[in-house]
């Protein structure tokens, strides 16, 4: 773990007066979203949408004020469970894959049913298939965005070249 995801792991805890166990899924999604201990306005511009207001750790809407680490994950960490069949006996880094993409919002029926079904090539295919995905990318190949939803498609990717060999 680098200093500065350390850093942001321990303000956001403090920010949250959290004293509880970390488990890696909090962990790197403190690293994907990192950590911003007020208001800010996250940029939505490239898809033709207004800015969102944000808060923590990529807090939007009903998550804002809320605590990350008791209130938000534990909801995330569901949903996941929930969209994605064997979920939670995945490999730690596609379970944080899969977590960042509903986290997101990223995470599509389809994608989820290849996911559920040990498909991952495919589902690496459909989840890059996203209209935000491709508008970003054209706009700026190194956005943020385009980069995460990358790194989560080239996890599953790699699941599904160790079930080839």
């Amino acid at each position: 773990m680098n200093s500065i995801l350390a850093k942001q792991i321990n303000e956001a805890a403090k920010y949250y007066n959290y004293k509880g166990p970390l488990e890696p899924g909090m962990i790197h999604l403190i690293e994907e979203e990192g950590f911003v201990p007020e208001v800010y306005e996250d940029d939505r511009d490239t898809v033709g949408k207004k800015p969102v207001e944000t808060e923590g750790v990529g807090a939007t809407a009903e998550n804002k004020g809320k605590n990350f680490f008791t209130e938000v994950y534990p909801k995330y960490e569901e949903r996941a469970a929930r969209k994605v069949k064997g979920y939670t006996t995945m490999p730690q880094d596609l379970k944080n894959a899969v977590l960042s993409a509903v986290y997101r919002g990223d995470l599509g029926p389809k994608t989820a049913k290849l996911l559920s079904k040990g498909q991952y090539a495919a589902a690496a295919e459909e989840y890059l298939d996203h209209a935000e995905y491709k508008k970003r990318k054209e706009k700026n190949p190194d956005d943020g965005v385009v980069k995460r939803m990358e790194r989560n498609a080239a996890v599953m990717r790699k699941y599904a070249e160790e079930q080839s060999a």
